[in-house]
């Protein structure tokens, strides 16, 4: 089991839902689905991993 990251919403209105997630070293969000459309925007550098059903994938 891995520390989880922590998400804050920073806005939420009609139009947009933005949440800045903190990820500690190896912290996860856990398995979800998005429900809207989603952008990443990386606000300091390192490795995420991405876990999918179809396998794992570094970026």
């Amino acid at each position: 089991m891995r520390a989880q990251a922590i998400p804050t919403v920073q806005i939420e209105n009609e139009r947009v839902i933005v949440t800045e997630w903190r990820f500690a070293p190896g912290a996860e969000t856990g398995w979800h689905t998005h429900g809207h459309d989603y952008v990443v925007v990386p606000m300091t550098h390192g490795t995420l991993l991405l876990e999918t059903d179809e396998g794992r994938r570094s970026s």
